[in-house]
């Protein structure tokens, strides 16, 4: 006889609503794999409605997770509203509705505490909903188990329009997902508790500068899309399909907590370009008068461009004040220029008509925007400094900048350290540019010095003062 063995048990319970108030730490009500949703009031004050007349609620499902050896706690697979509005009506945060007034006249408006005694006897009593209890499936540091609770949880929203990108944020052993989660989403989740966290200190600043929603996980889909742009190198695809990809081929068997996505080169140069982002945005007009973000960064391929084209400067150019500040004027005269659109501006024209996600489409963007940019800057009587595009000495430069030095950390001779102190052993020595890289320095051996690494890595793109060259 065909019988495969389940994966987990199901015991079904009623529960008072009550217990949502009283034993409220006991209920994990959005799960990790959870966005928080809200319902309006009119859609709380009808559940209050069916409740009260004894209509049918649909049950809640719910995951015994254990939290430690001795700790349970009950994950909310389905049904966070109904049981956030309970609580909600039981904390006076909410009234009941008009339409119970062919009940009792006396019951529309009225909160929790105002209601008589044999009210709140009711609602104490015989207010319950109906749960299904998901047992065997506890650990929530298995990734298994966690993927047949999500799969529990979307198979419930058939009938709901999920996006592709509450789709990956359920992949919880993902790494590049966690990197997103951590630096993209307003709420986070401790796994450690095992309990949600209402606000998010990590979200990067910048998602406070573009004026985009986040209601559907934009941010989180915006933010993987620049990782793919990195991994790449530059424009690729990052259609709907290409961003389930992403996160789907970074999923570990150690993946759930796992933040150390954030220390791959990938990452990290995204969080850098990101930070440059913003510096140059937070200067803008809006920004200071309190206006929230920047109007003319709404549309999300309008918002790539930009980014794209501040990665490409990054990249080639001396980046400081007065670049971002041409930068950020640059933005302003190029959004206006494209919403105009007018009949005869071609490049604007093609611009506009290239608006997929597709690698092609973006590159032919990113070619328009550098274009017009550079002709922006010499309109304006303004040019970029090039970097030296060689980075790092040959094994024959390195020779002679040691010996040059005498094989002496100049920073150590500068703060008038004895000389044995200010020795440097062959292989702890670093050629230093005495005028960074980053600032336009070229690797030339006229540039270059012996440093210590203690002082290598403590200089940072600081050009030195005449006292220490």
């Amino acid at each position: 006889m065909f019988n495969p063995k389940p994966l987990y048990e199901i015991v079904q319970e009623t529960l008072p609503i009550r217990d949502f108030r009283d034993y409220w730490e006991e209920f994990v009500v959005r799960p990790p794999y959870q966005r928080k949703s809200v319902w309006s009031k009119k859609k709380k004050q009808d559940l209050l409605d069916s409740l009260f007349r004894r209509y049918y609620v649909p049950r809640i499902v719910i995951r015994e997770v254990r939290r430690d050896e001795t700790r349970t706690a009950r994950e909310v697979i389905d049904g966070q509203q109904r049981i956030t509005t309970a609580k909600e009506f039981l904390d006076d945060a909410i009234e009941l509705p008009k339409s119970l007034t062919d009940i009792d006249a006396t019951l529309p408006g009225k909160k929790y505490s105002e209601l008589p005694p044999d009210l709140r006897r009711f609602v104490d009593r015989e207010l319950k909903y109906n749960a299904d209890i998901v047992k065997g499936i506890d650990d929530p540091r298995n990734r298994a188990h966690q993927k047949i609770a999500a799969e529990i949880f979307w198979r419930l929203q058939q009938g709901e329009s999920l996006t592709y990108m509450e789709i990956a944020h359920a992949r919880l052993a993902s790494l590049s997902r966690n990197f997103v989660v951590k630096y993209a989403d307003e709420i986070g989740f401790d796994f450690a508790a095992y309990e949600p966290v209402d606000s998010n200190p990590s979200k990067h600043p910048f998602f406070s500068v573009i004026d985009r929603g986040n209601d559907r996980m934009q941010h989180l889909a915006l933010l993987t899309r620049l990782l793919i742009f990195e991994e790449k190198d530059g424009p690729a695809d990052v259609r709907e399909s290409d961003v389930m990809e992403y996160i789907d081929k970074h999923q570990r068997d150690d993946g759930i907590g796992n933040d150390t996505f954030e220390n791959e080169p990938t990452a990290r140069e995204v969080l850098k370009v990101m930070r440059a982002f913003y510096d140059v945005f937070k200067e803008d007009t809006m920004i200071a008068n309190g206006e929230g973000a920047v109007k003319e960064l709404r549309t999300e391929y309008f918002i790539i461009s930009i980014y794209l084209l501040l990665r490409h400067l990054l990249k080639y150019y001396v980046w400081d004040r007065p670049e971002r500040a041409a930068f950020l004027s640059f933005t302003h005269d190029f959004h206006q220029r494209w919403s105009d659109e007018k009949a005869d501006d071609v490049d604007i024209q093609t611009f506009s008509n290239r608006r997929q996600q597709t690698a092609r489409e973006i590159e032919v963007r990113h070619q328009i925007i550098r274009q017009i940019f550079f002709q922006y800057l010499s309109a304006k009587g303004l040019s970029l400094k090039t970097k030296d595009d060689r980075r790092a000495f040959s094994e024959a430069e390195r020779i002679l900048i040691y010996r040059h030095d005498n094989g002496r950390c100049q920073a150590c001779i500068s703060e008038q350290k004895p000389d044995k102190e200010c020795i440097v052993p062959w292989l702890e020595y670093d050629a230093d540019h005495v005028v960074p890289h980053s600032r336009g320095g070229q690797t030339v051996i006229s540039n270059a010095q012996v440093l210590c690494r203690y002082h290598n890595q403590s200089k940072g793109a600081t050009i030195p003062s005449a006292a220490s060259n």
